[in-house]
């Protein structure tokens, strides 16, 4: 029987291939990812969401008082584009905690303010953790 791989890994981690995951998995949590995808995912994200938000905020500013539709328009995109940004980095993050072999649920623990991210912060840089994984790395084709 051969294994088939139903995370996704990337053979070689950096800000390209992680950020790449990240649109690919963005409303997906069932899954696992590992640290280095992680952290090169979460940068990736980071610096797209920045720039584009930043150049929404400025076309927002250079509009017109008088131009209601189209400083709208910048607003809006920049509302979704931090919507999208916030949960790319919520689902990752329940993805990495499944590679800890942990469940979703410890992100509640943002509830907790300040100890909270410590906690995640924590959490995530950990290794990943294969034996009893309940999140399985492989399946078998029959």
């Amino acid at each position: 029987m051969k294994n088939k791989e139903i995370w996704n890994e990337s053979n070689r981690p950096n800000i390209i291939n992680s950020t790449k995951l990240y649109f690919q998995d963005m409303f997906v949590g069932a899954k696992r990812m590992s640290r280095a995808d992680f952290w090169w995912g979460l940068f990736g994200m980071t610096l797209i969401a920045a720039v584009l938000m930043g150049l929404f905020g400025w076309l927002v500013t250079i509009m017109p008082i008088n131009d209601f539709y189209w400083s709208s328009v910048w607003s809006i995109a920049m509302v979704m584009t931090f919507g999208y940004y916030i949960i790319s980095i919520w689902t990752a993050s329940i993805r990495r905690l499944h590679d800890r072999n942990l469940r979703g649920w410890w992100m509640l623990s943002f509830i907790l303010p300040g100890i909270g991210e410590l906690i995640m912060i924590i959490l995530t840089c950990l290794p990943q953790r294969n034996e009893n994984n309940n999140w399985a790395k492989f399946v078998e084709d029959k």
